[in-house]
């Protein structure tokens, strides 16, 4: 079965974002009712892309709508992931605790250090893997990422390197490919953006005090998307670390096995 999944991220500009990012995924089959009826969407409501920054501030497309409006296409929007697609994940993470946590000393010799937004990927990455693995049958897994932040290209060296460790390690090919797009290209990148950017104002919503929607939202059921937010253990940063450590240990050992049994041939081959 193919799965795609769509993400995009929100609050990644000034010098300590907590960096927040949205992925959706469905099969191929969701995907294409998902699309059908967001189209629906769009011509009913005169939209042709879902700007967070331009709905909020009434601009572009959405020059002039009411409020009520406004309310309507989000709460459809909202029924359109739960009622059509697999999975909807979030995470985020601090600026600090990526700092004092992740790029703090030690680090394992060649380790290429994630990007903080390339953390977030990994994250959701290995969520979407587990949800895809869980059936127990032969599946295939396609990213399609919107393009544009400077450290998309993070992201893309993950995916690789994941699926060339799962591969190696496990013998399990399920990784197919990464993709960069525009909105305009591929429109659930549209979603993605309005489910980080609404990830974003639950959060804040919750540090002022107000509503704690992640914490009132209720338990799909089996019909409907899962809803997943992702928390990083207290020790998740330093295990990134410990694990490449691992690998490369593994690596290396596999490899000295690998010329010790060339040697013996060799060796035998000559007696």
């Amino acid at each position: 079965m193919l799965y795609t999944a769509y993400f995009d991220e929100a609050d990644t500009h000034g010098p300590s974002p907590t960096i927040i990012m949205a992925g959706i995924v469905g099969t191929a089959r969701q995907w294409g009712i998902f699309q059908r009826r967001l189209r629906a969407l769009q011509r009913r409501d005169g939209f042709s892309i879902f700007h967070v920054s331009e709905f909020k501030s009434k601009s572009g497309d959405f020059r002039g709508w009411t409020d009520a409006k406004g309310a309507q296409l989000v709460s459809d929007l909202t029924e359109l992931v739960r009622d059509n697609l697999t999975e909807s994940l979030m995470v985020h993470l601090e600026h600090r605790r990526y700092v004092d946590e992740y790029r703090a000393p030690p680090i394992p010799r060649k380790m290429s250090l994630d990007s903080q937004y390339g953390v977030c990927f990994r994250a959701c990455l290995r969520q979407l893997l587990e949800i895809v693995m869980s059936a127990d049958k032969r599946h295939w897994l396609n990213i399609v990422i919107e393009a544009g932040h400077e450290n998309v290209g993070d992201a893309c060296r993950i995916f690789h390197d994941l699926k060339s460790r799962l591969k190696r390690r496990r013998g399990i090919d399920l990784l197919g490919d990464i993709t960069t797009a525009q909105k305009h290209e591929r429109a659930p990148l549209m979603i993605a953006d309005f489910m980080a950017s609404t990830y974003s104002m639950m959060r804040a919503s919750a540090e002022r005090g107000g509503v704690d929607y992640i914490e009132e939202a209720p338990e799909p059921s089996k019909r409907q998307a899962g809803l997943t937010f992702l928390e990083l253990l207290p020790d998740a940063l330093r295990r990134l670390k410990e694990d490449f450590e691992a690998d490369r240990q593994e690596t290396a050992a596999a490899w000295r096995a690998r010329r010790e049994a060339r040697h013996a041939q060799s060796v035998a081959a000559q007696a």
